[in-house]
């Protein structure tokens, strides 16, 4: 099997895995915090854009909790066209949070539910299918041709019929053990 091709099935099929596990962990995260989770209103203290994606703007925010303490965060917010909502500094956020780890908290609205879920599991699925079969597909690596001509003296067939002595010639009398 050739590198390349080795190469991008490994690559394609982590990289799913990895996009996989995340959005389970943020799903469950989810579920976590609608049980048991406090709401907090946080603010926006800067926007700025990605320097390795100019659509994408990182929103940093802090939210106070109720013993003293704050929690700073940020986001990226995507450019998603005429109905996305954009946030500008001084705007107020919710959150969710874990009582018990706040730090483990999560914007309102930014839930996972189980259809976001349902779609990337089957979305990597898809992927990984394909990388399957890319990876079947890929063509095997071929044995060298030989550089020069076989010494064929020195190769005996073993698929044909062995050679053979000339039979006698008839009416001569063989000893026996001579075969």
């Amino acid at each position: 099997m050739p590198m390349n091709a080795m190469l991008m099935t490994v690559l394609l099929v982590g990289a799913t895995l990895v996009t996989m596990v995340r959005l389970l962990l943020q799903h469950q995260l989810t579920l976590e915090l609608r049980e048991q989770g406090l709401h907090a209103r946080g603010e926006v203290i800067s926007v700025r854009r990605s320097w390795l994606n100019a659509r994408h703007r990182i929103v940093e925010y802090v939210f106070p909790l109720p013993d003293g303490g704050e929690i700073r965060g940020e986001y990226k917010e995507h450019r998603n066209g005429l109905l996305s909502q954009r946030v500008s500094e001084g705007d107020s956020l919710e959150f969710l949070y874990l009582p018990d780890n706040p730090h483990r908290h999560q914007r309102v609205g930014a839930e996972v539910g189980l259809f976001t879920v349902l779609t990337g599991v089957f979305g990597m699925v898809v992927l990984m299918s394909l990388a399957i079969i890319l990876l079947m597909n890929a063509p095997s690596k071929k044995a060298p041709a030989p550089r020069g001509p076989t010494p064929s003296r020195y190769i005996r067939n073993y698929d044909g019929p062995t050679p053979r002595a000339k039979p006698p010639p008839p009416g001569e009398k063989r000893q026996l053990g001579a075969y």
